[in-house]
């Protein structure tokens, strides 16, 4: 189609001209008819209305001030106009000398939608697109802390409009820190989550880079139904004229019929989303895997399925994509806004940042080595920390088919006949597959070894959990088997559908010289909760005082398939409140153990308080039955809140 041309400044003789035009249009890209130009009496802005040839097509607005200009024309707008038609105007024509458009018809297939992904909010609160499925939409603004109170203001009637619909509003600030946002979003009286984009991939996901920037989804397809400003206003000193196109697209929407506005040019000021160049396999790529991803993705190991060369990541490199968007992989849960732990496997924001780009750029091998498979990473060993002093193994367990199978106790003598002070004890499980959990209790005698396990709600001397790793005490700590004593396994098995066996594992390692201190496990949990049917976030409280001074060396949260969040608080004598931990995202498979960079010393009288939340909705993936009443219970259906505590008394 020929381009239409505006003057900057028209009078009533070049209206006359504007509607000649159009006229010369060329067939096939719109009908000369299905465009009517005109001046907007009140901005006097160039006015378009467009109407669509046949029902339901798209069209996209193109504009440029500078036809001789190569790659000049830029996307303005699409929309679906109908016979009806629509009327629009450009505000970001005021300060040109003249203005030309034109307008074809789309025909390229949408793009994909963005499946999932999952942020932190300003109060350490994780918000999952997924789990939001009783939201008809979910509708994200982006902004930065400057403009977080014009984004409130534009938002705050829509949310009283639209919210009680169904309509879920995000805010998400991809440019200031983390610790800025909460006195941000207080100073402006903001009520709705402001996510944190740290590593900027939703931004870049949704191609959002300017303030108030918004992008509707769509939260039974996950589409994109409108992305564009919140709205835009032309005022002059005649009155003021403006284009809502949110709230349209959101009424539209919401009354189930066709949105007419899809998108729109944002035009705000820019939020910094940086531009990255492609990474490089070899460079870039294999040694991040090999660094946080191999450890576990190697043959033989726990992973499922192995990073042994090039083809294997490109073949799954979508599911690395979303594990890396939701925060899944690598299995690291913690809020990084709260505490520093020396055992943080992580990505930073650049690491995760430059392994979607290269993704998204195809996930290529290029030119380079396959340096996976030339230099394929060590096998696996049985004990990490090496061969342990001593290896003490339970009987062989049968584990049946199906059902479900009680905890079993198993005692174990104590083969020294001195005391020894151990500098790490590793449980290994015979067979992951059926092992949910092993702890292991130590008593002088087989009558305190019994009172000590008391179901593992009063600490143990070892464990094993999903996801734990094989590391040493503490430095300068370590734990006191005693001569005599007795072990005592507590095995908790699920059934996998085949008969099979365990023999569980315990080694360990002694220390050369006795350890400054001993190190002891504690734990503040609950057992008198009760978690109604499609309770999306139930919160259970647990505390435990500390009868005396304490040096606080790690923690380890324990929930069921239930559990969602879960929060470590020191509550001291003068009342003021420290997190420990944070837990956004509490993830069944993945209980790790999290140690403090720096020790935390702690007063006698502290509460530590431990927060959990549950979700038994339909929307939990790994929710069991979201129609059952859950309460405290053994089994994985059931349900638990322990916060345990690795701490040495001073």
């Amino acid at each position: 189609m020929n381009p239409v041309l505006f003057p900057a400044n028209p009078t009533r003789a070049s209206r006359a001209v504007l509607s000649l035009l159009v006229t010369a249009a060329a067939a096939g890209v719109l009908l000369a008819q299905s465009l009517s130009p005109a001046i907007d009496p009140v901005c006097g802005l160039p006015r378009l209305t467009l109407r669509g040839t046949a029902v339901g097509e798209t069209y996209q607005v193109l504009g440029t001030d500078d036809l001789n200009a190569p790659g000049a024309w830029e996307n303005l707008m699409q929309l679906v106009p109908g016979a009806g038609g629509h009327q629009w105007f450009e505000t970001a024509a005021l300060p040109q000398g003249r203005r030309f458009y034109r307008v074809e018809r789309v025909t390229a297939p949408p793009a994909l939608p963005l499946d999932d992904f999952a942020l932190n909010d300003h109060r350490g609160v994780q918000h999952q697109l997924f789990r939001e499925g009783d939201a008809k939409a979910v509708v994200l603004v982006f902004t930065d802390n400057e403009h977080l109170t014009g984004a409130w203001s534009a938002l705050k009637p829509l949310q009283a409009k639209f919210g009680p619909q169904g309509v879920l509003f995000w805010l998400i600030n991809p440019k200031d820190p983390r610790a800025s946002l909460a006195a941000a979003a207080a100073a402006a009286g903001v009520d709705v989550p402001v996510l944190h984009d740290v590593a900027q991939l939703v931004a870049r996901t949704y191609q959002a880079g300017t303030a108030l920037e918004t992008v509707a989804v769509d939260n039974l397809t996950l589409e994109v139904f409108y992305k564009g400003p919140v709205t835009d206003l032309c005022e002059t000193p005649a009155g003021t004229v403006e284009q809502p196109y949110l709230a349209q697209a959101l009424e539209q929407f919401t009354a189930q019929k066709t949105v007419v506005v899809q998108t729109v040019k944002a035009r705000g000021k820019p939020l910094g989303i940086e531009a990255l160049p492609e990474p490089s396999f070899a460079r870039d790529i294999a040694p991040l895997v090999r660094a946080k991803c191999v450890t576990c993705h190697r043959p033989g190991d726990i992973g499922s399925w192995s990073m042994t060369n090039h083809a294997v990541l490109a073949e799954h490199s979508a599911s690395m994509r979303r594990d890396i968007l939701t925060g899944i992989m690598p299995p690291w849960h913690a809020d990084p806004a709260s505490g520093k732990f020396a055992n943080d496997s992580s990505l930073t924001p650049t690491e995760a940042a430059r392994l979607v780009a290269w993704i998204d750029a195809g996930a290529k091998l290029g030119s380079d080595e396959d340096v996976l498979a030339t230099q394929p990473p060590a096998p696996p060993v049985t004990w990490p920390l090496g061969q342990p002093d001593l290896v003490l193994s339970i009987p062989t367990e049968s584990i049946p088919a199906t059902g479900d199978v009680d905890y079993r106790y198993l005692v174990i003598p104590n083969p020294k006949t001195t005391n020894v002070w151990l500098r790490a004890a590793t449980v290994r499980p015979g067979n992951r597959q059926v092992v949910h959990h092993a702890l292991v209790f130590s008593g002088a005698n087989l009558i305190d070894a019994a009172l000590q396990a008391k179901g593992g709600l009063g600490g143990y001397f070892a464990g094993y959990v999903p996801g734990m790793d094989a590391v040493e005490f503490p430095t300068g700590t370590g734990k006191l088997l005693k001569k005599g004593s007795y072990l005592v396994f507590q095995m908790h098995y699920t059934t996998t559908g085949t008969a099979t066996t365990d023999k569980t594992e315990i080694g360990l390692y002694f220390a050369k010289t006795p350890p400054a201190e001993e190190l002891m496990t504690v734990a503040a949990y609950d057992i008198g909760f009760q978690i109604l049917p499609n309770a999306k976030d139930h919160e259970v409280v647990a505390e435990t005082t500390l009868s005396r001074d304490a040096v606080l060396h790690e923690m380890s949260p324990h929930m069921h398939l239930r559990g969602r969040r879960m929060r470590f608080e020191a509550v001291l004598a003068d009342g003021s409140t420290e997190t420990l931990l944070n837990i956004p995202a509490y993830q069944f498979a993945w209980q790790t153990l999290f140690r403090l960079a720096e020790p935390k010393r702690l007063p006698a009288g502290t509460r530590i308080r431990v927060t959990g939340g549950f979700d038994n909705s339909v929307w939990n993936p790994w929710n069991p039955d979201p129609t059952q009443t859950v309460s405290f219970g053994e089994q994985t259906y059931d349900e638990m809140l322990i916060g345990y505590l690795n701490l040495v008394w001073k």
